[in-house]
């Protein structure tokens, strides 16, 4: 039977880590490729991207990439998806792959046949045939797009929101979307993170008087925080600086790499002689300048959190400084974007971080933007993407409010997909699936955050400090050396760490005669973890993370 199987890999449930594959008759086409932050209790991880075990395992199969805008939470995990599998082609909008391009290797972005497309480009791929539609979103180029096969058309909308008033004035092409819904569009695949947020999402032009009000009021420097692809904010600093007669500072690699194409590409609009560098702050009145960089989230080596740290080399804190954070902060990094801000304000700087400060609007459709697409295109099915599961649930209340059959509303896993196939879709059994933490060059697969053993054991040195015993002995089992031990980040009772630590040495020697001869040395390390333990809640009710090594005697 002939059917075209739709499977989220990322990006349901959750904020970040979007990617879809589309396949029909053995083809497949992976829509995005993106990544997400780490949670502030996953120390030492710099992203999750998508487990694409089921792509891998049929590369063969893989037409194309195609890709809806250029935020990382959609393309972040390109590069990462080219270590084991590259697609023929790979399509976006030229601010999409121009920003794409700039993640890869020169020998490989060399060898891939990227496509650009704008609103109204029809591209066939294998059985696919794509038709892209303009969206408004915060970032320029964004498209939606209708994938046609044998078995209807799908309209998948990427992030979106309906803005009757973007910075750049490109609003969302509507016409092309009421002649989608004159074709017949079985299902909608719609974005939901604000699904929760009553009315329609705020336009990006709405916040450009606040932002010149703050700036125009500042008698400092002015230091501006956003996301790095989030094109449409640093062209509204740029033009307030301008009106207000500061010089702008790009500061941080992605921001300047962002900054740098989109201008190329005239997406971003820089009057000429308003640019300086961060070398000649010092020439410049404080009340001329304007600093735009990245942090928003918290990231450690962030250009914000390096200021809010006194680690940048070109900016300190002085009085009279005003920071704005235009963002939304990700679901789990609140409470360290709070101590960024914390900081900021002890340095003598007045930030603006909230809500109410008008500073930022969403990229994301709220309710009123979910109805108005629901009601422009018609679909038969819907399917919310793109969001925790409360917004999923948001969304699939305004779908049965618009008229849309219950029975027609279908939530999604990630790796749990649907299939369409005569006019009907239905669920299909779950893939293997999962997501990947990436540290550096490093990729390691897990089921899920939770089940990353290795991230536990980091939360717990970094919440119970750590003791390490090394223990070693002969080859009858006897302690040829005394018991080393070190303590890291573990506060004793004052003048009790000598008592405490002779105690732990005592019942170290005490588990190595009892168990020595008897147990392997594994379950010997683990008994006198055990015993640490226990010496350690007597005498402070609580335990430090322990780590035993037995090295044993080799054989002569």
């Amino acid at each position: 039977m002939r059917e075209l199987k739709i499977i989220p890999l990322g990006g349901i449930g959750e904020i970040g880590k979007n990617s879809t594959v589309f396949e029909i008759d053995g083809e497949m086409i992976l829509v995005d490729a993106g990544f997400k932050f780490p949670s502030s209790d996953m120390p030492g991880v710099d992203f999750i991207i998508p487990d694409y075990s089921y792509v891998i395992k049929r590369k063969g199969n893989l037409k194309g990439l195609v890709l809806t805008h250029g935020h990382l939470d959609h393309i972040g995990a390109v590069r990462y998806l080219f270590e084991d599998v590259v697609p023929s082609i790979v399509v976006g909008s030229d601010l999409t792959l121009g920003l794409v391009k700039n993640l890869l290797l020169g020998k490989l972005r060399d060898s891939i046949d990227f496509r650009e497309v704008k609103s109204g480009s029809i591209v066939s791929i294998g059985k696919f045939i794509l038709e892209f539609i303009h969206v408004t979103h915060s970032i320029p180029a964004s498209l939606g797009i209708a994938v046609t096969t044998s078995e209807g058309t799908v309209f998948y909308t990427g992030d979106y929101k309906i803005d009757p008033t973007p910075v750049n004035d490109l609003q969302t092409d509507i016409s092309r979307l009421k002649l989608l819904k004159e074709r017949g569009v079985i299902a909608l695949f719609s974005d939901s993170t604000n699904a929760d947020e009553s009315g329609f999402t705020g336009s990006e032009s709405s916040i450009t008087k606040n932002l010149a009000k703050i700036f125009e009021q500042s008698t400092g420097r002015v230091i501006t925080a956003t996301f790095s692809t989030n094109i449409y904010r640093i062209q509204q600093f740029i033009d307030v600086s301008q009106k207000s007669g500061r010089k702008v500072i790009f500061d941080g690699r992605s921001l300047v790499e962002s900054v740098k194409i989109s201008h190329k590409l005239g997406y971003l609009k820089i009057p000429e002689g308003i640019e300086v560098d961060v070398s000649s702050i010092s020439a410049i009145p404080k009340r001329q300048i304007t600093l735009i960089t990245t942090g928003t989230q918290g990231e450690p080596m962030s250009g914000l959190v390096r200021i809010s740290n006194g680690m940048h080399d070109g900016i300190n804190i002085t009085k009279g400084d005003t920071v704005v954070i235009s963002a939304d902060p990700i679901p789990g990094n609140e409470r360290v974007i709070s101590n960024t801000v914390n900081k900021l304000f002890k340095l003598g700087a007045f930030v603006y971080y909230r809500k109410e400060d008008g500073i930022h609007v969403s990229g994301h459709c709220s309710q009123e933007d979910i109805r108005f697409m629901i009601d422009l295109v018609k679909p038969k099915y819907f399917v919310p993407i793109h969001g925790e599961y409360k917004h999923l649930i948001y969304a699939k209340k305004i779908a049965e409010e618009e008229g849309i059959n219950v029975h027609n509303i279908l939530l999604l896993e990630n790796g749990m997909g649907v299939s369409i196939s005569k006019g009907r879709m239905r669920k299909i059994p779950r893939i293997q699936s999962g997501e990947v933490i990436v540290e550096g060059n490093t990729k390691i697969p897990v089921k899920s955050e939770e089940e990353a053993s290795f991230i536990a054991e980091r939360r717990e040195m970094a919440y119970k400090g750590m003791l390490t015993v090394v223990v070693i002995l002969s080859r009858k089992a006897e302690i040829l050396r005394p018991v080393h031990i070190e303590t890291r980040g573990i506060v004793f009772p004052r003048g009790l760490e000598g008592e405490i630590l002779k105690a732990v040495k005592e019942k170290v020697v005490e588990s190595v005669r009892k168990y020595g001869k008897i147990k392997l040395q594994e379950e010997l390390e683990h008994e006198i973890e055990k015993a640490v333990e226990k010496i350690f809640k007597q005498h402070l009710k609580k335990s430090p993370a322990v780590f035993a090594t037995v090295l044993k005697e080799k054989k002569k």
